[in-house]
């Protein structure tokens, strides 16, 4: 049964008849184990009869796994693959998370697309290179996974650690992206919508108040299209 390693923990996954294993393993490569799972709790996620139902429950799997241990975001993220410093995005869903993870993975170490798991006080990224979920033209139409692979996404470093965080706050209507640099309660505020289970951590507002400093601060970041901010997302940690 293939075991699934992510967010620094594993879970064993049984595709079921309706998903076909051959495009189960293309898309989960990234995350797919050879060995049994580090932690086994004696479950197992089960197909629900799409990959798309499946990536959802495996990370609903994960998330739970790691709940009170990690800072959990609900964000994309990249990494520069010689350092491992890596920016995240937290916003809500439907916002352009994937849009940009795709873009920014061309040049970046893909990370995540879902859910970034940050260790508190080191500020170390545990991965998640899921199977990315892009709708297709038609809004009427499920979203399907991708394969990081197929779509040329580079590989994260090995131990990616947090050095800038951004909310993304998307306007189709935006002439010029904007960015600002938020206030520690306006940053708290906007930050905590886009968290798994924050209160299972321990004094998870003064957490988070830590990694504001530690960062220097979160960035508001308002525009249109990914296109708009790649550059200056990309500015934020590659090498020099």
């Amino acid at each position: 049964m293939p075991v699934i390693h992510a967010l620094g923990t594993s879970v064993r996954v049984d595709p079921g008849e309706g998903i076909d294993a051959e495009a189960f393993a293309a898309a989960w490569s990234r995350c797919l184990s050879d060995g049994p799972p580090t932690d086994d709790a004696g479950s197992t996620v089960a197909g629900a009869g799409s990959m798309t139902a499946l990536t959802q429950a495996v990370t609903l799997e994960l998330i739970t796994r790691r709940t009170g241990e990690l800072l959990m975001l609900h964000a994309g993220a990249v990494c520069d693959r010689s350092t491992g410093a890596t920016v995240a995005y937290a916003a809500p869903g439907g916002t352009g998370k994937t849009t940009l993870t795709t873009l920014l993975g061309q040049a970046l170490g893909y990370v995540t697309d879902e859910t970034v798991g940050i260790v508190p006080g080191t500020w170390e990224v545990r991965a998640y290179p899921k199977p990315l979920s892009i709708r297709s033209g038609d809004p009427a139409e499920p979203k399907a996974e991708h394969s990081p692979d197929r779509l040329g996404l580079g590989h994260s470093h090995a131990a990616p650690w947090l050095t800038a965080l951004l909310v993304l706050r998307r306007d189709p209507e935006l002439v010029s992206p904007r960015f600002t640099r938020l206030g520690l309660f306006d940053a708290i505020m906007a930050l905590v919508p886009e968290t798994s289970s924050l209160a299972r951590l321990e004094r998870p507002l003064h957490l988070l108040a830590d990694l504001y400093r530690d960062l220097g601060g979160f960035w508001l970041v308002e525009y249109a299209q990914a296109e708009d901010i790649a550059t200056w997302v990309r500015s934020l940690v590659e090498a020099d």
